[in-house]
């Protein structure tokens, strides 16, 4: 068996600069903001509220939550909004294939691996 290496690719690998990381300042103000909406998502009571939100908002949340470095806060406030989901919603798993397979709520895990998707 013969694998052919792509020269443009090789060289893309090896010599391609990495892009900059851009680094934005936010000013202190809003960094406190964020820091105390972030502790108002450290109760699991205050997360449960999430039920009331639909998906799509619980995660423009979470992303704020987790861009501003809060991430364990943002899996804390999908795990609290993910206790109301059910099929077809965002936070739910099932497998299609398996009509006997009624589905569940992501894990805990599976909410970290989420937030840090949400994050980038």
């Amino acid at each position: 068996m013969t694998v052919k290496v792509s020269h443009v690719n090789l060289y893309r690998k090896i010599f391609r600069k990495p892009e900059p990381t851009v680094v934005v300042a936010l000013p202190q103000d809003l960094r406190s903001a964020l820091d105390d909406l972030a502790q108002t998502f450290t109760s699991y009571g205050t997360a449960e509220a999430g039920e009331s939100f639909t998906c799509k908002e619980a995660d423009a949340i979470a992303r704020v939550l987790a861009v501003a470095g809060h991430k364990d806060e943002a899996v804390t406030w999908l795990e609290g909004h993910a206790g109301g989901d059910e099929v077809d919603d965002l936070h739910y798993t099932y497998d299609e294939t398996d009509p006997e397979d009624e589905g569940r709520v992501l894990t805990e895990r599976e909410l970290v691996e989420y937030v840090e998707e949400l994050a980038l």
